[in-house]
């Protein structure tokens, strides 16, 4: 399973989504931060002022001690709040009054200590312990409450402690269902605004894509509508641009192929008609079979340069009608060439002239190193077609494979066209194949033999 989305969107609004957690979460911890140290300084402002109360009766000499006065809290709304607090204890001992159990509380005691030296409170020092939270059941409200003994104690100038005492509930947290709540809103409203984002980049980037993909030699290349934000649009605008380049490039590449094509042909008829003067007969006929030898290159190389800049229209073409037609003719030449007993039918809209070009050569490919060929019609996954001509040659290694349609590659390392060839019909065969939107795949059989295959996709219409 691919945690990580592959379209642009998906990964926007992953990212946002985990920025935004990210961010509840550090918003939660300083929240919960906040509220902690708010709740020790009201603590604290309340033991400093019952301190500072306590040392003013000492010095006038007024009694102290038990359950003093009540002080509530900010951030206390319950009364049941304030009546805990009310239960508050004063203590004067020669030592800090803490309960056995307390742990140290330097938090407080330092907030204490602000308190006490902003009024003006001489006192030696202070410190503070709380005991752990204690789960109990108030008969007044009939539900559990959470509560804190907390103490602060402070040394006063003749060497004796006041120490205040006190219960103090704790609020439970329900700060988590609020992040909760306030995360899927957000996150709701910012997938919503990104996915209004990603629509208007994915829509032309996607028509961007399927354009250059669609762009093949010979089609008339219609400019990609400009759409999206202004980055994407000058995108669009370059590549249109480039596409119009390419074309150009490509006309001009086939007219200079038309003169010179022309320009070799007339000196080679001229050179034809000169050695037909030539005296000896074996001298003649060698002199011509190169003359031959070379127009027949000369016109391989144009079919190879032409192959990609076709200009012959795309129509309907029953391709099972196609292939008996070219078996006919090798037929009819006493050539091994049969077609296959299964097939299916298939329409497709190709250049019949240039698939049938394609289609020969690699017939002649198998007839002239397999002794033979047989051609079939196979249906492939995804609704394409294949034309397959298969053979029982030798084979070739299968690291050469790949570079039998490149130009010039032959599976026979002679320069005699009888046995090398030219090697340039596979490699006209591939350019006709990617020409019709299909590739060109060749493998050896099992059993001995290759199999070389013209895949062409569904009609796009």
């Amino acid at each position: 399973m691919r945690l990580w989305p592959r379209s642009l969107s998906g990964q926007l609004m992953l990212v946002t989504a985990i920025a935004l957690l990210v961010a509840q979460a550090i918003n939660l911890t300083l929240l919960v931060q906040a509220q902690r140290s708010e709740r020790v300084a009201s603590v604290a402002a309340g033991a400093a002022a019952q301190i500072a109360d306590t040392i003013d009766r000492l010095a006038l000499g007024l009694p102290v001690g038990g359950r003093g006065p009540g002080t509530n809290l900010r951030g206390l709304n319950e009364d049941e709040d304030a009546r805990l607090l009310r239960r508050r204890r004063i203590l004067i001992d020669s030592e800090p009054r803490f309960r056995p159990g307390m742990e140290d509380w330097p938090q407080l005691a330092t907030r204490v200590q602000g308190f006490l030296d902003d009024a003006n409170v001489d006192v030696r020092t202070v410190a503070a312990a709380r005991t752990p939270l204690e789960r109990r059941f108030d008969p007044v409200s009939r539900r559990e409450r959470v509560t804190v003994m907390v103490a602060a104690a402070a040394q006063i100038e003749d060497g004796r402690w006041i120490t205040v005492r006190a219960r103090m509930p704790v609020p439970q947290q329900r700060l988590g269902a609020g992040i909760i709540i306030q995360t899927i809103i957000l996150g709701l409203m910012l997938l919503v605004a990104l996915g209004f984002v990603a629509r208007r980049v994915r829509r032309p980037l996607a028509a961007l894509a399927k354009a250059a993909a669609d762009t093949r030699p010979g089609d008339a290349a219609q400019p990609v509508a400009e759409d999206g934000p202004e980055d994407v649009r000058a995108l669009i605008r370059a590549f249109n641009a480039m596409r119009g380049r390419i074309h150009s490039m490509l006309g001009e590449k086939d007219r200079m192929l038309g003169a010179v094509g022309h320009d070799l042909r007339t000196p080679l008829a001229s050179l034809r008609v000169r050695v037909e003067s030539v005296a000896d007969v074996r001298q003649r006929d060698a002199m011509i079979a190169t003359i031959e030898e070379m127009a027949a290159m000369l016109d391989d190389i144009l079919a190879l340069a032409r192959a990609g800049q076709p200009r012959e229209e795309r129509v309907e073409t029953d391709l099972a009608a196609l292939l008996a037609s070219v078996t006919e003719d090798y037929q009819a030449l006493d050539k091994p060439v049969s077609l296959a007993s299964e097939g299916v039918i298939a329409v497709r809209r190709v250049r019949p002239v240039a698939l049938r070009r394609a289609v020969r050569n690699l017939i002649d490919n198998a007839v002239a190193y397999g002794g033979s060929a047989t051609i079939g019609l196979n249906d492939v996954a995804g609704g394409s077609v294949a034309i397959c001509i298969t053979d029982r040659g030798p084979g070739i290694a299968p690291e050469r494979i790949a570079d039998l349609t490149q130009a010039f590659a032959r599976g026979e390392e002679s320069r005699n066209r009888e046995t090398g060839g030219s090697g340039l019909g596979l490699a006209i065969a591939r350019v006709i194949a990617d020409g019709e939107g299909g590739r060109l795949e060749i493998a050896n059989r099992e059993g001995g033999g290759l199999i070389a295959r013209i895949v062409l996709p569904p009609d796009q219409n």
